[in-house]
């Protein structure tokens, strides 16, 4: 699959309702462990890394869609550029 195709699937991923519906879940989860974290006096040191580092995971699932735009974005330029390039030595 070429940049350009994916990166509209990217897209299209991004205003999805399923992946609407994704984003709202993980931000209720992302709270939930927050507050939990807040709530309990007496979790210990490697609980609370342990909901730390969920936090951060469900952080990067939500923000991969843009992350994926950014490089694919990338990609598509430089496969253009090479079109071209291509183009032009012909």
């Amino acid at each position: 699959m070429k940049p350009n195709a994916k990166l509209k699937a990217v897209k299209e991923l991004q205003k999805s309702n399923g992946w609407q519906v994704m984003v709202e879940v993980m931000r209720d989860e992302i709270l939930a462990s927050a507050m939990s974290i807040a709530d309990s006096a007496k979790m210990d040191v490697d609980e609370i890394n342990f909901r730390r580092g969920s936090i951060w995971a469900a952080k990067q699932l939500m923000d991969m869609p843009i992350r994926l735009q950014v490089r694919l974005e990338s990609e598509a330029a430089l496969d253009a550029v090479d079109d071209n390039k291509k183009s032009a030595d012909q």
